[in-house]
């Protein structure tokens, strides 16, 4: 036997948990100390069965905490003290003793403490609590029916399977109306948690400025940017283009807002991508070098190239992109050469001097373009994110001293000597490469794949995209043949393609979606066919009646799902009625009522050593029911 009072607890505790742990790592220290201090109190006292403090005692203590998050909360600060709060209100219910009322409420505070961890990360996990939870309450609401009887009240287990049998078929009976809802119920397209709580901005290798010098080491983040699906392409296409900077303003590369017109031509094969950022502070929206449209509302193109979103992306969602990935864009109609060609006023002399040497021994601008590639391919120049050049002439440190530095440098000097020797010239930030995970067939771009670039404007062909970090003496070591994808590489893409799954189906579906799963459905009605139909419904149809003449089958044999008991114990009653001539009532009488009825000895042997197991709440054993099922076949007809 199974005490109820004991199994609400345990319950109750493990609801508990399921809300603590996900919103754990958000928490400050004193709420953290408090969930963890109220557990443990809370079980301590379950076992030994004594509460201390009163319930009303718990609630006065807990006002002032209350009424000290309620004046920490503000606009700036909205998610923080309510989601402290929860917790600690959490905590004061787990301490105290707990009637059917209290269970209910530390089930409604823990579901609000996992709603509340949704405000700050909304992963896969999170619907792993959330189903776990739902369980969880389930069952625990049909024992609190039996606790609110009778808080002394124990079950048997084969009661108690059948009770749990009940509450875990609740929730998975209401699968289907959820697979229902989902596609067609309505939803904003801002999700709540973005109106009561900005993200916090993640570290990216993206910046809205390219300022070489600022550090003597960059530390590489594997932070995921975005995710792109698309089939894979060879790597030396993987640029993938952010941001244009146009303007140098001292040593540091920025973009100057008013983009000179010009009419770019995307010529050749394009190639088809979904791109998926992570949220973030970053208003670019990427896509491979260069994108020629890209599919948002609201996403607006400049005539760079480059497409921005008109605020920060602080939700997840998703963009159709084509891309042309020629490396060079030609425009219909010149461009703006004073504009690309616009320098600082404070250019170290060796600069001009290198500079001026290009521009003299270069005809035209192709050959100065050649001239330049040809200086930094021989220069002994070396890729490197450490023991950088840093301070205002880091450029001409790294230049004509250290001559090693990571992308930045090496597009800046390069677009540099490219103005001063007369070329236009402008960089171009975004990422390079990408992880291809197979599984979803899509590339996994991180943070430290941030990459700058440069793209030089020549007559008659256009703007040419120039990679001066390729230059390097030791390019081959920092690009050459990709990455192995060992074992923890490929767990690391099998987790990935299931959270990338997560945030595609379920926290980027929108309303959008849901229009275009609309116009879909429209566009096949328009086509229907009867004949075709049933053809194709035929087999469907078939495997219906099979599963419908099944479940008739089971509904019809009750004997399928009864227990060895129940069947013997029904077949008993069959031949007492028709042997003994006695009309059983099962249910309202007992085994040895039936045998006093029928003063049959077999009877009386059957009822015997029957309810000497059942009724003791022990099993039969074999040789019990060899010898009660000899009885039922021997019947119980009086021989002469």
């Amino acid at each position: 036997m199974v005490a109820i009072s004991s199994l609400t607890a345990v319950l109750s505790y493990a609801i508990a948990l399921c809300g603590i742990v996900p919103l754990f790592p958000w928490l400050a220290a004193p709420p953290r100390m408090a969930l963890a201090a109220g557990l443990l109190a809370g079980i301590w006292q379950e076992r030994r069965g004594v509460w201390p403090l009163k319930n009303w005692q718990f609630n006065l203590a807990v006002l002032p905490v209350f009424l000290y998050y309620a004046f920490q909360f503000s606009r700036a600060n909205p998610v923080q003290p309510v989601v402290s709060a929860l917790a600690i209100m959490l905590a004061v219910r787990l301490c105290g003793e707990k009637s059917v009322r209290h269970h209910l409420q530390i089930a409604a505070l823990s579901l609000f403490c996992l709603a509340s961890s949704s405000l700050f990360d909304l992963s896969p996990i999170f619907l792993l609590y959330l189903s776990l939870m739902l369980l969880l309450v389930a069952v625990s609401l049909v024992l609190l029916t039996f606790h609110a009887q009778d808080s002394r009240m124990a079950l048997s287990r084969p009661h108690l399977r059948k009770v749990l049998a009940v509450g875990v078929l609740m929730p998975l009976a209401s699968l289907p109306l959820l697979l229902l809802f989902f596609p067609i119920l309505p939803r904003t397209q801002i999700p709540l948690w973005n109106i009561m709580a900005a993200p916090a901005a993640r570290p990216s290798g993206f910046s809205d400025k390219v300022e070489p010098g600022t550090s003597a080491t960059v530390a590489e983040s594997r932070t995921i940017a975005f995710r792109a699906e698309m089939p894979r392409q060879p790597q030396q296409q993987l640029y993938w283009r952010g941001t244009v900077f146009n303007r140098m303003e001292g040593h540091r590369w920025v973009r100057d807002a008013a983009v000179p017109p010009e009419h770019l031509l995307y010529k050749g094969a394009r190639i088809a991508q979904v791109v998926y950022p992570e949220p973030g502070p970053s208003r670019a929206l990427f896509g491979l070098d260069a994108p020629a449209i890209i599919a948002l509302p609201r996403a607006r193109g400049a005539s760079d190239g480059t497409f921005e979103y008109p605020g920060p992306l602080t939700r997840r969602l998703g963009y159709r992109t084509e891309s042309v990935t020629s490396g060079i864009l030609p425009t219909a109609g010149g461009i703006n050469r004073s504009f690309y060609l616009r320098l600082p006023t404070d250019i170290p002399e060796r600069v001009k001097q290198l500079a001026g040497d290009i521009r003299r021994r270069g005809t035209d601008d192709a050959r100065r373009l050649e001239l330049l590639e040809q200086h930094f391919r021989n220069g002994n120049y070396r890729y490197s994110m450490r023991d950088l050049p840093t301070g205002e002439h880091a450029l001409e440190q790294f230049l004509f001293v250290k001559k090693q530095g990571h992308c930045e440098f090496f597009a800046s000097a390069f677009a540099l000597l490219l103005r001063a020797a007369g070329v236009p010239a402008r960089l171009v930030g975004g990422y390079l490469g990408g992880d291809y995970n197979d599984l979803g067939g899509y590339y996994l771009v991180s943070d430290d794949m941030a990459h700058v670039w440069v793209e030089a404007y020549l007559d008659g062909r256009g703007w040419l995209r120039v990679d001066p970090s390729s230059l390097a003496r030791n390019a081959g070591e920092v690009w050459g043949g990709g990455k192995r994808h060992n074992l923890a590489m490929k767990l690391r893409l099998f987790l990935d393609s299931l959270d990338h799954t997560w945030n595609r189906t379920i926290v980027t579906y929108d309303f959008e979606q849901q229009v275009e799963i609309a116009r879909s459905a429209g566009k096949r009605l328009q086509k229907f066919e009867m004949g075709k139909a049933a053809r194709a419904a035929l087999p469907y149809l078939l495997l219906s009646m099979v599963l419908a003449f099944v479940l008739i089958v089971i509904v019809r044999s009750p004997w399928l799902f009864t227990s060895r008991n129940e069947r013997l114990l029904r077949r008993f009653y069959r031949l007492v009625e028709r042997d003994c001539g006695v009309r059983v009532q099962p249910g309202s009488q007992g085994l040895f009522e039936t045998a006093g009825q029928t003063g049959n000895n077999r009877v009386r042997e059957f009822a015997t050593i029957y309810a000497g197991a059942v009724y003791r709440d022990r099993k039969l054993t074999p040789q019990e029911v060899a010898r009660l099922r000899r009885i039922l076949e021997e019947g119980f007809v009086t021989r002469t």
